[in-house]
């Protein structure tokens, strides 16, 4: 330690990835290639070993001590992107008691083994001494918490809420959070292994066999925090060293050595060095204190990581207690010890117990730090493996094995460079110099490595814990000698954070998946407003902390390994990100580029924190229908293997990549390279169709009950046990007469409820899980815009107009004012007023319709003429009157006089299959007047220029009336007041006139369609017979749409549908021939053999019958993995326990009111060697 505030002067930004607990045993194991052997320890019962793998570093231990050197599921090392980094790691201890010198070790790769689990006072047969599991992820009150009693019955530590001197974590207030007052576990980061064990390994069995045990427990803490930024790359140690008395009350003169036998890839190839205070190295630094950490690294490619063979680093963050008389304290009674109130303190020690429990400031005392650090090789003669507790010390004391001091200048292993005086360096720290900047103290010649690094001397005190902090930190960066900068970085940030009792804001609440199978399918949700309402400040750390989004992956195995055999194990199968300005993110890479690191969200990925903050909406579902790995359908009965990450922005950070300030949309990035966290939850384990009998609803569709719109209504399940069973209707009201617009209700039509009122929310997105639910179903409506299709001319030979475009407006044009196929058309003739719409028609009156042409007197039309009539030039310029009106009086220019229904060449005809109708309609044409260029003759001619002319048919929603009675359309007389009707400016009927005033005021009157027709050329014209089409292609919702559903009660299958799962029941593989494939889905051995019976019902009896009737085993459901589980798994033992022998079996199925299923099966047993020993 640097001085009294080291210990407040390291942390870890860690955040955790949570890791499964492995049930397999552990043998411990040599390196491969390595001189020597060692004898395998019998494998022992489950929970004697954990994978520690919330982060990058992934991290075996076993509850002896032994970090790293731990074989489960065949695989062990300390390891850093899948390649080991570390073989085994562990400590050397020494001290002085009643006289005489000691020292013991766990040191596998030295072949020493001096602890045992459990403490001095139960043994190593207590079978409380486990290791004890804490993860942030369990949430509070977990039944970890209730686990934990045993722990601190052994002396584990823990938050004393209500002060009574017990440990007793229960929830007082019910609130189902932790409270100050109630009592917690000692769960430090965000996942914590907790185990004791002790020196009581018999001396004959000892490497040292001339030290007998002196009585001391160790009480391992191992926690990480789940990250995969920075502090990803970190896992801490606490070593809480206590003297039970056994042999003393007081043990003098302790040392502690950190040990660790690293392999940073090829275990020939590494280096060595440690940071120590500027004072003992020898040189300036701009860091005059130091690390106080030692530290393995390559000068150059590696064969097992390649050109950036990563750092390893062992910092010390809280070195243990020491009293020292005139240094520490004035020992005021002369009695060597600090007497509180007595002595007068002139230092303070610090035990950083994290954020709960706080720091404990002790007076009178120091934390002492690096004492020395050493390496040793294997074999060598001077400086090679420990044989006897006095070599074993003199390497604590920062010496050779026969206690003598390295020369810097002259042993063979190192080299002071950068005109470094070598007398200037303390050589008990091997190598203190910076391999970087190439000044110092180097190790020189690259072998395989031992490093210890020590810290002392202190005493141990009966009962009084000694509580010591490491961190195993590892730096990867673009070339070996960056590496070493990398990792020093990093550990200069779990300082930061050390320094402050480990103040990093809390990582987001971890996702809770839930899984639900179905026919061909697999559902994975989860609540998101937790996540999405995330934020986390610290001033001091520079933190705002922002969640950013999702992404789950897939794993071939069950292992988050990128490879398994040599096979890809891990794909992405989708991601969500929030809907705001971050699209793509990119962060700093070693080479100093700027990588992509997550790749913006597809649009429906996007999430709206408005809706996903929302705890009564915010959900997300994940529908997997493919095997991510071989694009092939799920196999039901295998197990599938997925895990959700939450990652989260540091918005302090970050900026926009292109004008590199914060706020603008766009791709966005981060030139420290920890502006991104990733929060990863452990595996989740899927037997699909393991829902078989109470499956995951599938989408619902609802029923046509009325009307003629496109839309559609579905239903989302999101709670089976919530579904009634009821039925249901959803129904639409129109918001306003002049707008399509509806809002939609939904109705409970069994109960006779109204669930929703009036919705305007149409969403139709059954992949999107988001929204409130309503009796376990989210109503899903699908959003209409309406709009008409192409129109087309029969015979399409004959047309005769020119091109219809949206440039020139010729065409069928709707002039409603609600929908985007509103008025394209250009006026007609120039001078109108722009733009033309009509506010009496709505797109709910859409209907297909058709302009049929015929002889010269087809049909009558309404006829308006442009120009005249009263007022001044400009007036009359805005004139559309109804050419009946008596204001008409120039015979000259107007063919027809006061003829306002003349005959045309054509009808309109609503002619639409949706709605089942076929009507004639009312239409009308427009003339202008001679002075423009127009030809008001009465006799309907477009021409070839219709600006000119002005010609164009208006078809308006109005049924034909022979007579021409539509006065909305013509005005006339009231009473003796006459009052015309125009069609450009609309009209006001006097009051009391009974006819519809939204249709005369309005533009176009409540015209449907405005067709604007051109001649090709003066020879071109209709055909009789001919037939324009307007088609629609998109029918808004009406007051008579309805759509009528109902679910299914609790989401549960028939009888019926049971008994046809039950008619399916069947066994696999069959046959068996020597090798189950389903034991490649989770790597395990080839010769396990089992079939499976699918297709079970909940309770089930299967009697397994030879060929000759005999019968050899009979299962029933408590032979499941479940009750509920479809299936069976046999592993081929008969009932006394002995594998069966290759034939020709019969199977009776028999279940409750299924009945009975006969099936017949073949298997062909592997050959089995038999073990000679």
């Amino acid at each position: 330690m640097k001085n009294k505030f080291l210990l407040l002067n390291r942390t870890f930004l860690v955040l955790l990835i949570t890791v499964s607990l492995l049930t397999t045993g552990i043998a411990e194991r040599d390196k491969t290639s390595k001189n020597g052997s060692k004898a395998s320890k019998s494998l022992l019962k489950a929970g004697d070993a954990y994978r520690m793998y919330i982060n990058n570093v992934d991290l075996p231990l076993n509850r002896e001590g032994v970090l790293a050197d731990v074989l489960i599921g065949g695989r062990d090392g300390g390891r850093v992107d899948n390649n080991v980094f570390l073989f085994s790691g562990g400590f050397f201890l020494s001290g002085i008691t009643n006289g005489r010198m000691w020292a013991n070790a766990v040191a596998s790769a030295s072949r020493i083994q001096d602890y045992v689990p459990g403490t001095v006072a139960s043994g190593r047969n207590d079978s409380r001494a486990q290791l004890y599991v804490l993860r942030q992820t369990d949430g509070d009150f977990a039944p970890s918490w209730t686990e934990w009693k045993d722990a601190v019955a052994l002396g584990a530590y823990y938050y004393d809420g209500d002060g009574d001197g017990t440990y007793n974590p229960v929830d007082k207030n019910g609130n189902g959070k932790w409270d100050r007052d109630e009592d917690r576990p000692d769960l430090l980061g965000d996942e914590t292994v907790w185990c004791v064990y002790n020196d009581g390994t018999d001396p004959a069995l000892r490497r040292f066999n001339d030290v007998d045990p002196q009585g001391i427990n160790v009480r391992q803490t191992v926690f990480a925090f789940n990250s995969k930024g920075v502090v990803g790359n970190m896992i801490f140690i606490r070593y809480s060293l206590v003297n039970t008395g056994l042999v003393s009350d007081v043990i003098d003169s302790v040392y502690l050595g950190v040990w660790a036998d690293p392999d940073l890839g090829d275990f020939e190839d590494d280096l060595v060095g440690c940071d120590a205070p500027q004072s003992f190295s020898g040189y300036p630094k701009a860091d005059t204190a130091g690390l106080d950490a030692g530290f393995v690294y390559n000068d150059g490619d590696d064969g097992v990581f390649g050109a950036n063979p990563p750092t390893f680093l062992i910092d010390f963050f809280q070195g243990p207690v020491s009293y020292i008389p005139g240094v520490t304290f004035t020992d005021v009674n002369g009695n060597g010890v600090y007497d509180e109130g007595v002595d007068t303190p002139l230092d303070s020690a610090f035990n950083v117990q994290g954020q709960v429990r706080g720091v404990a400031k002790i007076m009178g005392a120091k934390n002492v730090g690096l004492s020395s650090f050493v390496h040793y090789m294997q074999s060598h003669p001077t400086l090679g493996d420990p044989n006897t507790r006095q070599e074993a010390r003199n390497y604590m004391l920062g010496y050779d094995k026969f206690g003598n001091p390295l020369d810097p200048a002259s042993w063979a292993f190192g080299t002071v460079v950068g005109g470094i005086n070598p007398a200037a360096i303390d050589n008990r720290f091997f190598y203190s110099g910076d391999p970087v900047t190439q000044t110092g103290w180097l190790n020189n010649l690259p072998t395989d490595q031992r490093q210890m690094s020590n810290t002392g001397p202190f005493q141990l005190v009966k009962d009084k814990p000694v509580n010591i902090v490491v961190a195993y930190v590892v730096g990867r960066g673009s070339n070996a000698l960056n590496s070493v900068t990398i990792a020093k970085n990093y550990s200069k940030t779990a300082q930061l954070l050390f320094d402050s009792n480990f103040p990093s804001p809390p990582p987001p609440p971890p996702v809770r998946v839930e899984v639900e199978t179905g026919e061909d399918f697999i559902d994975l949700t989860w609540p998101t407003n937790e996540q999405v309402s995330y934020q986390a400040i610290d001033t001091v750390l520079d933190i705002d902390r922002r969640f950013q989004g999702y992404y789950v992956n897939g794993y071939r195995t069950n292992t988050k390994l990128l490879t398994v055999g040599g096979l890809e194990n891990v794909k992405e199968i989708t991601n969500f990100d929030l809907k705001d300005s971050i699209n793509n993110y990119y962060s700093l890479s070693p080479n100093g580029g700027l990588d992509l690191v997550r790749a913006e969200a597809p649009a429906e990925n996007k999430l709206d924190s408005a809706v996903y903050a929302n705890p009564s909406q915010g959900r997300v579902k994940v529908r997997i229908k493919r095997d991510p790995f071989t694009d092939g359908p799920l196999i039901k009965g295998k197990e599938y293997y997925f895990t959700v990450t939450t990652y989260t922005l540091n918005h302090k950070v970050i900026f926009n990549k292109d004008s590199r300030t914060y706020g603008p949309s766009g791709d966005y990035a981060d030139a420290t390279g920890g502006g991104l966290e990733e929060y990863e939850t452990a595996i989740v384990t899927v037997t699909f169709g393991n829902d078989l009998f109470a499956p995951a609803s599938e989408t619902g569709s609802a029923e046509v009950a009325g009307g003629s719109s496109s839309g559609g209504v579905k239903y989302v399940v999101v709670k089976n046990e919530d579904l009634t069973g009821d039925s249901y209707s959803v129904e639409f009201k129109k918001k306003k007469r002049t707008d399509h617009s509806t809002y939609w209700m939904l109705k409970n039509t069994t109960k006779n409820t109204v669930m929703i009122d009036s919705s305007e929310t149409f969403d139709y997105d059954t992949t999107k899980y988001a929204g409130i639910v309503y009796e376990g179903f989210i109503p899903k409506v699908k959003p209409v815009t309406p709009a008409h299709g192409t129109p087309t001319y029969k015979p399409s030979a004959n047309v005769w107009y020119s091109n219809f475009s949206a440039v020139t407006g010729l065409g069928f044009n709707y002039v409603g004012l609600d929908i985007p196929q509103g008025l394209t058309m250009r006026d007609y003739p120039p001078f109108f007023a722009t733009p033309k719409r009509s506010s009496a028609i709505s797109a709910d009156k859409l209907r297909k319709v058709e302009l049929r042409f015929g002889a010269p007197n087809a049909g009558k039309a309404y006829r308006y003429i442009n120009g005249y009539g009263p007022g001044s030039v400009i007036v009359r310029r805005g004139n559309f009157l109804w050419a009946g009106s008596s204001l008409f009086t120039d015979s000259v220019n107007i063919g027809l006089i006061n003829q306002g229904f003349v005959d045309v060449p054509f009808t309109a005809w609503v002619v639409d299959e949706k709605y089942k109708e076929e009507r004639q309609l009312a239409v009308g044409f427009i003339e202008v007047g001679v002075a423009p260029n127009g030809k008001p003759d009465g006799i309907w001619d477009p021409g070839t220029d219709l600006l000119k002319t002005g010609e164009v048919i208006v078809i308006f929603d109005y049924d034909y009336k022979a007579d021409g009675s539509h006065k909305e359309l013509t005005g006339g007389d009231f009473s003796g007041t006459n009052v015309w009707a125009d069609i450009n400016r609309g009209w006001n009927p006097p009051a009391g006139s009974g006819l519809d005033t939204i249709v005369t005021k309005s533009q176009f009157f409540n015209a449907m369609y405005v067709v604007a027709l051109q001649r090709k050329d003066s020879l071109s014209f209709y055909t009789s017979g001919d037939v324009l089409t307007m088609p629609i292609t998109d029918y808004p919702y009406t007051e008579a749409d309805k759509f009528t559903f109902q679910t299914k009660l609790k989401g549960a299958l028939s009888e019926a549908e049971k008994k046809e799962i039950f008619n399916k029941v069947n066994v696999f593989p069959n046959p068996l021939f020597a090798y189950n494939p389903a034991t490649s889905y989770s790597n395990g051995r080839p010769d396990e053999t089992f079939i499976t019976f699918s297709n079970l019902p909940e309770e089930v009896t299967i009697k397994v019958y030879t060929l000759s009737g005999m019968l050899i085993r009979t299962m029933t459901t408590a032979d499941k993995a479940s009750p509920t589980s479809p299936f069976l798994r046999w592993d081929l033992n008969n009932e006394s326990g002995l594998r069966i022998a290759s034939g020709l079996y019969l199977a009776i199925v028999s279940s409750p009111g299924y009945g009975e299923k006969i099936l017949k099966f073949s298997v062909i047993m592997p050959q089995k060697q038999i073990q000679r020993f």
